[in-house]
């Protein structure tokens, strides 16, 4: 642990890094649970009221951190060079900003889906009403702030990576206190939710892996060092170091603003309607095919529901009622309806060509589209989360489901 006489970090400081870390990772885990929960269960609202509660936390204790901020006067310690102690004070920065804005976003985000905020038995009155502009841009930025974490954190590893290796200082003292842990408990998330996006088996082994990783360059770290005193270096940071800091970081968080473009195609501007929706009705109301030929789920199917059609919805609704589109347009009765015509949505130049020339979609025209959309339909903004489905069973059983969810009821 860093020596007080020398950190010159607070106690009210170092508490509120060190349940940063802590809270950081607790709503993490939750977010990963929210976003593979079904939105018809009970759980997944139980899950949002933590996820806010814990989020609420994240923000009173980012704010007690930069207020201690402010009072601080730290100096590298012995062996680390002051630039590289300003690298890591602009990372652990930044990121307490992050954690400060990442629940306004949220709040917004929500209001203007018209979902409810509750924390505990308390429901926050919405400051704003439904506005899918709002809704597109907040809900752009608020995964935006995730990806910049993801971005950070890893930066974060990597300096400590380097720093132990040629300075003895790692995650507990190359970085203000509590910020080490924060990095390294968020990427363990990160590395547990890629691993889980197709089911929750791999999860342990992975983190498992990425702990043995971290653990080995932490021993060939201490096997370097062992036996060298500290290398006497300057205490003084000076304002170039800090100013390359602050730059560094801005341009972390600019390639992390790019995420969710650059993983789902989406971005923070609502494109106008390319058909008017009448009283807010935002999906087809006539079926377009009046029987439809589904059959009955098998182990298969029920498979591919879970590791691959469940993402679908994370974009789309698929019932009349459903609220206001998400990323993608309404699905209901999207079978044999002509291609981007679903009333109150902006398509792409891609979709709107592709309506022009009279594409339909059945179940071929949906197979083809799903096994890769960029190749089928360039220039299109669809993606499928899960990744391309070139297998024709696996196309076929996701045909299968889409039909089944987007169908009138009997």
């Amino acid at each position: 642990m860093l020596s007080r006489r020398w950190s010159g970090y607070s106690r009210t400081g170092t508490l509120a890094g060190w349940l940063l870390a802590l809270l950081y990772l607790v709503h993490a885990g939750l977010t990963t649970a929210l976003a593979r929960t079904d939105r018809a269960l009970p759980l997944r609202e139980e899950l949002r009221g933590w996820h806010y509660v814990v989020g609420t936390l994240l923000f009173v204790t980012a704010l007690v951190r930069l207020r201690a901020w402010l009072s601080e006067r730290p100096a590298p310690p012995p062996g680390l060079p002051a630039s590289a102690f300003a690298w890591g004070r602009a990372l652990a920065f930044v990121a307490f900003l992050l954690m400060l804005f990442a629940p306004l976003l949220g709040l917004l985000y929500a209001w203007s889906d018209d979902l409810p905020v509750h924390l505990g038995p308390v429901t926050l009155p919405a400051l704003v009403g439904r506005d899918r502009a709002l809704w597109q841009a907040t809900g752009y930025f608020h995964s935006g702030l995730g990806f910049m974490l993801v971005v950070l954190n890893l930066a974060t590893l990597l300096t400590a990576a380097l720093t132990s290796l040629r300075f003895r200082h790692g995650l507990l003292s190359a970085f203000p206190p509590g910020h080490g842990a924060f990095a390294f408990l968020g990427f363990s998330s990160t590395v547990y939710a890629f691993a889980t996006f197709r089911s929750p088996e791999p999860g342990p082994v992975a983190v498992a892996v990425f702990w043995a990783l971290a653990a080995g360059w932490a021993l060939l770290a201490w096997a370097v060092h062992r036996n060298r005193p500290p290398v006497p270096r300057s205490r003084t940071v000076s304002p170039f170091a800090r100013g390359l800091a602050a730059a560094g970081a801005v341009a972390l968080l600019s390639f992390g603003a790019w995420g969710p473009y650059g993983m789902f195609r989406v971005t923070p501007f609502a494109a106008p309607a390319d058909v008017a929706a009448v009283d807010g009705v935002e999906w087809h109301t006539k079926p377009a095919v009046t029987e439809l030929a589904i059959r009955p789920a098998d182990d298969f199917e029920r498979q591919v529901e879970a590791e691959t059609f469940k993402w679908c919805t994370f974009c789309h609704n698929m019932q009349p009622g459903g609220g206001q589109h998400k990323v993608g347009p309404n699905l209901y009765n999207i079978m044999g309806q002509r291609a981007g015509t679903v009333p109150g949505f902006g398509y792409s130049d891609a979709m709107r060509r592709a309506r022009e020339s009279g594409l339909v979609w059945t179940e071929e025209t949906l197979a083809a589209y799903i096994a890769d959309p960029q190749a089928w339909m360039p220039g299109t903004s669809m993606i499928v989360s899960s990744g391309p489905i070139p297998d024709p069973k696996v196309q076929a059983a996701v045909v299968n489901l889409l039909k089944r969810a987007t169908a009138p009821a009997d």
